[in-house]
């Protein structure tokens, strides 16, 4: 009995509200507000936090994170250090990747990543973030949660990741042109990213 009262608080302790559109659900705590509703980009913000969200066709494409081997997460990483860096030079910021890795919840295949930029002389903090990237029949979608503070053991960051569920159905494996892929998850991180700083400039 003890434990199920605790359970009950536990599950209460944090409003959140569902939100659902015809691509996903996810569940928001409510000091997540939108700040940025786009047919193909959202956004909430919480302070120095965020949750960004971008969507990109594949059903021409047909990109599919299965069949991504080893070989093919450390070329993952570095096109995404490379492209994020090329975003980032005129702040005069260097962000490192890591932990690249390839995963499947109980629907899609997802390659994950964490990201930090060392921009507390340009904002104040540090910039932590963990990204997901799915890719399924007609969508490559991408999630990042962006932070002030470090995520390795942020509940609050697994809770909202594993929330996520994509409204669409799971590839058939084929190999894709694995390279072009790689240029589409750097376009969805650099928006993550370079929206964070430069609405902290604009806020100055």
């Amino acid at each position: 009995m003890k434990k199920i009262i605790i359970l009950f608080l536990l599950f209460f302790s944090v409003n959140v509200y569902a939100y659902e559109n015809k691509y996903f659900n996810i569940d928001i705590p409510e000091e997540y507000k939108l700040s940025e509703q786009e047919e193909y980009v959202y956004k909430w913000e919480n302070k120095n936090n965020y949750i960004a969200i971008t969507i990109n066709s594949n059903l021409k494409l047909e990109y599919n994170i299965e069949t991504f081997k080893e070989e093919d997460l450390v070329k993952q990483k570095e096109y995404i250090e490379n492209g994020i860096n090329k975003g980032l030079e005129k702040y005069n910021i260097t962000a490192e990747v890591s932990n690249v890795t390839k995963s499947k919840d109980n629907n899609h295949s997802y390659l994950e990543y964490d990201i930090y930029y060392p921009s507390e002389k340009l904002t104040g903090y540090n910039m932590y973030q963990k990204g997901r990237m799915y890719t399924t029949k007609n969508y490559i979608t991408t999630i990042i949660y962006s932070s002030d503070k470090e995520i390795k053991d942020n509940e609050e960051c697994k809770t909202i990741l594993n929330s996520f569920k994509i409204i669409d159905t799971e590839l058939v494996i084929k190999n894709g042109y694995k390279r072009l892929l790689l240029f589409i998850l750097i376009v969805g991180g650099i928006l993550g990213i370079i929206g964070g700083i430069v609405s902290y400039k604009k806020r100055k």
